[in-house]
């Protein structure tokens, strides 16, 4: 197809410099985390770089509850924060995200953390081995999980996976509690109200990665860490953010997909600001 190709410098293609914002609100994390980045233009000087962040370090970043306001730090390239100590999260609390930057357009945003689930159970059934390489067979515990719908008058969202989790201590209004902190998560299913029976939510039987084993028949399951299987209880922001992530990565690089918007409620910029709840299932 060279015969089509003609190179044309008539051809202006403008893009508006912009703040990606991105923060996640969650009660039991011991910190409050923003990334702050700009957007790289469409084409000229920055365009081609394969950089994932183009770090703002000179933005002001305002958290706020309606009554309070908390500014959060620059500590390390494009991350501000405060410690979640100096300003304790509260579920079902709207809060209210505004961040400038000189030369830059203001933006802000708006979550409510999701109220916790309520009678969290999971009812197991058989394991399943899935070859990962020439030696190593993936195990997954097939699980069913269930809860009640905290607010039936709202339509509420929730993620759940499994990931690997390390119990740790926390700090909450009504004094000290232990949690558990997920790392290498992945989201397997994303639910919504339309899932529920009589406020009862059910996920169905899935699968669960628990583990690695040498054989289908090996009783000897390891992994790095305890795996515990997870539902995120999780606003609107939060959902189609990560839904849209999904389905855009899902796409790739095939050329006759159909393009995948991803999700963004910061105003005047891009981004996500969201909130999140989390309960555990051991696996």
């Amino acid at each position: 197809m060279t015969s089509c190709v003609k190179q044309s410098d008539d051809i202006t293609i403008t893009s508006n410099p912009k703040l990606i914002v991105e923060c996640y609100l969650n009660p039991t994390d011991s910190d409050i985390i923003a990334t702050v980045n700009e957007n790289r233009p469409i084409t000229g000087e920055g365009s081609g770089s394969r950089s994932t962040t183009n770090p703002v370090l000179d933005a002001t970043v305002l958290l706020s509850d309606g009554s309070k306001e908390v500014k959060l730090t620059n500590t390390k390239n494009n991350i501000y924060k405060i410690q979640a100590k100096d300003f304790m999260l509260i579920a079902g609390r709207t809060y209210t995200l505004k961040v400038t930057a000189p030369g830059l357009p203001a933006t802000e945003a708006t979550c409510t953390i999701p109220s916790m689930l309520h009678a969290l159970d999971a009812k197991d059934s058989e394991l399943s081995y899935e070859q990962a390489d020439a030696s190593t067979y993936n195990v997954y515990r097939k699980r069913s999980l269930s809860w009640t719908i905290a607010e039936s008058s709202q339509t509420n969202y929730y993620m759940v996976g499994s990931g690997e989790g390390t119990p740790v201590k926390i700090k909450t209004l009504k004094g000290d509690s232990t949690c558990v902190r997920l790392k290498n998560a992945a989201v397997i299913a994303f639910l919504d109200n339309s899932k529920a029976t009589n406020q009862h939510v059910t996920t169905g039987t899935l699968s669960f990665l628990l583990g690695k084993a040498t054989s289908k028949t090996d009783q000897k399951i390891t992994s790095a860490a305890p795996m515990y299987s997870f539902v995120y209880h999780v606003d609107h922001n939060y959902y189609e953010f990560f839904r849209t992530v999904k389905l855009q990565r899902e796409v790739g690089d095939n050329p006759f997909a159909e393009a995948v918007p991803v999700y963004s409620n910061i105003q005047n910029g891009l981004g996500v600001f969201g909130a999140y709840v989390v309960q555990v299932k051991s696996l």
